[in-house]
């Protein structure tokens, strides 16, 4: 007696599926509260790192606890990679003039930040090592600068949207007049 064809072709399927593998789907959860403990260089949020780079393991250079924030600079851990997957830094006194950011933001066609987060834009662009998204804002008379730098992120995510995330926490913090 003959076998019918189909149901034994799909038994086959179905015991293949699972060997199948597939990608996790993006992580599309809000940053949250960017300076949430844990942090790491004293100010950012491990969580929200882990989130904006879709890294768990990471190593963290920059400020200590304790310290005037300047910076905070994520790599991937124990990779040769030279750059960096999230980059914060915080200048004062900016080195950039206002025709420099003006310049800046042209050439790289950036757009501007929302109007409740004063100066700064964003921009994209790929890069040899994938799409490469920053953020910058700063003060009226450009003497701080805040910059914001996601390279290349975790995939499916919102560069763009999670670096204006972190300019928009960060900046009461590190570019209120106060400081």
């Amino acid at each position: 007696m003959r076998t019918p064809l189909l149901p034994a072709l799909l038994i086959a399927v179905l015991l293949a599926a699972p060997a199948c593998s597939f990608s996790p789907p993006p992580d599309n959860r809000p940053l949250g509260d960017v300076t949430a403990k844990p942090q790491e260089c004293g100010l950012i949020s491990r969580d929200a790192i882990a989130r904006a780079t879709g890294l768990d393991d990471f190593l963290a250079t920059g400020s200590r606890p304790g310290e005037r924030f300047d910076r905070c600079i994520v790599r991937k851990l124990q990779s040769d990679e030279i750059g960096a997957e999230l980059s914060i830094t915080f200048d004062n006194p900016s080195s950039l003039s206002l025709e420099e950011l003006e310049g800046t933001k042209q050439h790289d066609h950036g757009v501007d930040l929302p109007a409740d987060l004063g100066p700064g834009f964003t921009a994209q662009f790929e890069g040899k090592d994938g799409l490469r998204t920053y953020a910058y804002a700063w003060t009226p008379d450009t003497r701080r600068r805040l910059s914001i730098w996601i390279t290349p992120g975790a995939p499916g995510r919102d560069h763009r949207a999670d670096a204006i995330e972190f300019v928009r926490q960060l900046k009461p913090i590190l570019l209120s007049p106060s400081k």
